[in-house]
């Protein structure tokens, strides 16, 4: 059983300790973790050494072509961070950071592309032989030119190729909002909700990506989409379906296609 977790950047070191127990976990009950990351906050940093700034538009930061070479090296300094804490607890971690993985496509807006397809065969490899691929959120044109990519569209697309049976998304937050000022929280929610959240209005462009992959994930078969807070090992465990006492309160937002009532917290 194929699952997907794509671990947030805006998480920037967080949650370290959660994400290697519920590898260890899951790896123990059979299930075979993919590990895609994410890197805004290690982005920002690296071109404000440099003194550029990059606009968003719905979420996407525009990577001008100055500025792809920076993008992708703070991700792999961001890919580099995460795989020596892994593979420091003990875990079997293979990176994938040549960009082959995913292929990208231009979509107007510079270097700030979209995927266009991935590759599966070396990360089914990896997880066939016990190892725990982990993929940085860029990849490469058919002309062989890097591209930033949104993490959460790029880990919707790899849960895709691998035929994941769960999509994890790791943040910040215990959830998706469908009113963030009034604390509104959904907890079961389904693809015709989150349309019409994101038809009204209701979410913060930064959370738009995210919805939007939740959305491909879901509407491609993926069977169950997360959003927890990955600092939570409660959490984490619990979307992982690993076994638990009891539910915890804190359980984060599950996005299923089965799932026929919205319920709010």
């Amino acid at each position: 059983m194929n699952v997907v977790l794509k671990v947030g950047g805006s998480l920037d070191g967080q949650g370290a300790d959660v994400l290697v127990e519920a590898l260890r976990s899951s790896m123990a009950q059979g299930l075979r973790p993919i590990l895609v990351h994410g890197g805004g906050p290690a982005i920002s940093r690296k071109l404000a050494a440099a003194n550029l700034e990059l606009p968003f538009v719905d979420g996407l930061r525009v990577t001008t072509e100055e500025a792809v070479g920076l993008v992708v090296e703070a991700l792999r300094e961001c890919n580099e961070s995460l795989l020596s804490t892994l593979q420091g607890a003990g875990l079997s971690v293979v990176p994938f950071v040549d960009g082959d993985i995913v292929e990208a496509e231009d979509i107007g807006m510079m270097r700030t592309g979209s995927v266009s397809r991935v590759h599966p065969e070396s990360l089914a490899e990896a997880t066939r032989t016990g190892n725990i691929p982990l993929l940085p959120p860029y990849g490469k044109s058919a002309s062989g030119d890097f591209y930033n990519l949104n993490a959460d569209v790029a880990a919707a697309h790899v849960a895709e190729a691998v035929q994941a049976d769960r999509l994890i998304f790791l943040t910040d937050v215990p959830g998706v909002y469908a009113d963030f000022e009034a604390g509104t929280r959904l907890l079961d929610t389904t693809p015709q909700e989150l349309r019409q959240l994101m038809a009204s209005g209701s979410f913060t462009s930064g959370m738009i990506p995210k919805v939007t992959a939740m959305l491909y994930a879901a509407e491609r078969d993926i069977p169950e989409v997360w959003v927890v807070d990955g600092r939570n090992a409660d959490s984490v465990q619990f979307a992982l379906g690993l076994s638990m006492a009891e539910e915890p309160r804190d359980r984060g937002t599950k996005l299923s296609r089965s799932t026929e009532e919205a319920h709010v917290f």
